[in-house]
């Protein structure tokens, strides 16, 4: 997670550093989880050398990945319930 969004090369980073005077994050949690997708973000970027909105992936490739995604979400929640149990 980056302190700041100077280092962060996406366009949303360098808004949010543009703006940053004009608006201010109230909420600890709504600015975590954002802090955690714009780092997120930025790993993309360099893993794949182009943000999500540049991304040419024909749209079965982005409903593959998706449900990769959340299978192993379930996997993650399935093993939490054993803590329960």
């Amino acid at each position: 997670m980056h302190s700041g969004y100077a280092g962060c090369p996406c366009r949303s980073c360098q808004i949010r550093l543009a703006t940053a005077r004009e608006r201010k994050e109230e909420d600890p949690i709504v600015r975590a989880v954002t802090d955690r997708f714009h780092a997120r973000s930025a790993e993309g970027i360099v893993t794949y050398g182009c943000t999500m909105a540049d991304n040419p992936a024909p749209t079965l490739e982005w409903i593959n990945h998706a449900q990769e995604e959340l299978m192993d979400a379930i996997l993650y929640l399935e093993r939490l319930k054993v803590d329960f149990d």
